[in-house]
Formats: C-alpha cells, sequence, structure tokens
C-alpha cells in the first residue's frame, strides 16, 4: 500500500502489468498478482475442487501454505507460462509466493488489524533460481499521518544471498533499515532513539522460513560481537529451513550468517 501511495500502482495488479513480455498473459483476467510477489487464483466456482493456474516460468513459484515449489524458472525462455490443474477445495485458495521475494507477514488470527499491532512477523524467503531474494517492510505508528506530514516512517530492507560461486562467501541474510526524514537526527545520522509512536507497535521478528534452501547448514548466527548461535530447522525434502527465535527487531539493521 505505501508503494501505491507514492508511485501509483496499483495494489491489485493484471499479470500482463508485470509480465508484459508474455503475450499469453494479455487476456487473463481470472488470477491477479498482489503487488509483484503473490498470485492469487480465486474460486468463482460453487463446487470447485481444482483450478487451473497459469505460473510464468520467468520466476519459481511457492504455494503459500504448504511452500511447496510448484514450478521452476526457465533458463532459456522466460516469455512462456505453465498451466498446472491445483486443488481448489472449500478448503484452500490457490495463492503463491514468487521466487526472489521476501514477505513480513503476522500470523495470528485477530478480529482487526488493530489488535494485530503487538503481533510479531515471520518472514517468508522465497529463493530464486540464482538463491537470492530481497523484500521490504514499511513501518510507522499505523493510525496517525506523521509519516506524511512530519516523515515519521522507517522501512526494513531485507535481503538473502546464497553465493556458491566464491568459496569464502557465507549464505547471508540482511536487514538495512532506512529512516525517514522525521527520525533522522539534526545531523543526517542514524537516529538513537525512536519516537514513542514507532515503538508502540511490535516490529520483533519471532522466525525466518527460507524456501528453496538447497542443501542443510551446520551452524546458524548472528553476525555480531557475540556470534550467538539461532535455532534453526531444516528439511530435506521440502528444501525449508526455519530459523526460529531470532529476536531480532525490524527497526534494527543486523546480519545472519547461514554456514555449510
Amino acid at each position: 500500500f505505501r508503494e501505491a501511495g507514492v508511485t501509483g500502482m496499483p495494489v491489485m495488479r493484471a499479470m500482463w502489468m508485470q509480465y508484459p513480455q508474455i503475450s499469453e498473459l494479455y487476456d487473463t483476467d481470472d488470477q491477479y498478482l498482489i503487488g509483484s510477489d503473490i498470485l492469487v487464483k480465486p474460486v468463482t466456482n460453487a463446487g470447485a475442487t481444482q483450478s487451473n493456474v497459469h505460473f510464468p516460468t520467468a520466476d519459481i513459484w511457492y504455494d503459500v501454505d504448504t511452500m511447496q515449489q510448484m514450478t521452476t524458472a526457465s533458463a532459456t525462455d522466460s516469455a512462456k507460462v505453465k498451466s498446472l490443474s491445483v486443488k481448489s477445495d472449500i478448503d484452500k485458495i490457490p495463492v503463491y509466493q514468487r521466487g526472489g521475494s521476501i514477505l513480513p507477514r503476522k500470523l495470528r488470527l485477530r478480529r482487526s488489524t488493530r489488535l494485530m499491532i503487538h503481533d510479531p512477523y515471520t518472514l517468508y524467503i522465497a529463493l530464486d533460481k540464482n538463491l537470492h531474494a530481497s523484500g521490504s517492510l514499511y513501518m510507522d505508528d499505523e493510525h496517525t499521518f506523521d509519516h506524511d506530514r512530519h516523515g515519521v516512517y522507517a522501512t526494513a530492507n531485507f535481503e538473502m544471498k546464497v553465493d556458491y560461486g566464491n568459496g569464502d562467501s557465507k549464505p547471508t541474510i540482511r536487514n538495512v533499515v532506512e529512516f525517514g526524514p522525521g527520525l533522522m537526527t539534526e545531523d543526517g545520522g542514524i537516529p538513537t532513539s525512536l519516537d514513542e509512536s514507532m515503538k508502540s507497535s511490535s516490529r520483533m521478528i519471532e522466525r525466518i522460513v527460507i524456501m528453496g534452501m538447497p542443501q542443510i547448514p551446520t551452524k546458524v548466527y548472528l553476525t555480531s560481537d557475540t556470534k550467538a548461535s539461532l535455532e534453526f530447522e531444516y528439511g530435506s525434502s521440502s528444501k525449508i529451513l526455519v530459523i526460529r527465535k531470532p529476536n531480532l527487531s525490524a527497526l534494527d539493521s543486523w546480519d545472519i550468517s547461514v554456514v555449510f
């Protein structure tokens, strides 16, 4: 929604807006994108149990519920689609995350978004064919116009890279925070303390889920003076790495290293 407010790009987008090179998507009107990273296939027929989803082969796609990889990105032809018949009964709406994206999500079900204000985030990292991903989280006080009037906002920029071409490199999950002018010091530096309104909502990250991780790591640790080890689990068949309780804030810049 921040992108829509600043650039005018719609929140809900036709498939061709993101993939203008794929002519097969020009007349696709029964599925759409939320932003650039979430593909939705709504179920519009009564009693439906299966739906046909058109996946652009330029990207990998992961099911948001099962985290199963649905497609592989084509190295030779990115101007095609792959159509798959998927489950879409009363318990399942087909929704998919694009490989190369990082999506912060609050998972606890509440009666309103206002009641979610103290809930922590889970980062869902969907690696692309190059084992890279990036995404952002815009943050303000969530109830005033101070972000527009006084520049009181911040953006967490998340990135993950797995580089096997360099033997000295380690896969790294990184967060670099950019602060709005209302939170900067007089000399333009990073604020030493944040406006209390920015602290009223939880910015904590309780879990990091990485989809498409090629192998099990031997160690995951926070890159700092302490190099504190982090608890993790890996599914060899699903290729999913889950980092639990990193105890990190989206308002802080930090690095996590993954060692094989």
